[in-house]
């Protein structure tokens, strides 16, 4: 396990990647209709991305 120490700032920054990367992963979904493999990938993607962007959400509580 890695430990890295991050500000406030950085964290708030990596957080609104995660939410552009999630949105973008969603839309990707949709495009996939038919790609069932790359769809099944891009599903896995957006849970990993959910989960990350929880694990952050829970270091900066005071931010909605």
């Amino acid at each position: 396990m890695i430990n890295l120490e991050l500000s406030k700032e950085e964290l708030s920054l990596i957080k609104m990647l995660l939410r552009r990367e999630e949105l973008s992963t969603r839309i990707e979904i949709h495009h996939a209709r038919r790609t069932f493999e790359y769809r099944d990938y891009l599903k896995t993607r957006e849970k990993e991305i959910r989960d990350l962007l929880e694990r952050i959400k829970s270091l900066l509580p005071d931010e909605a």
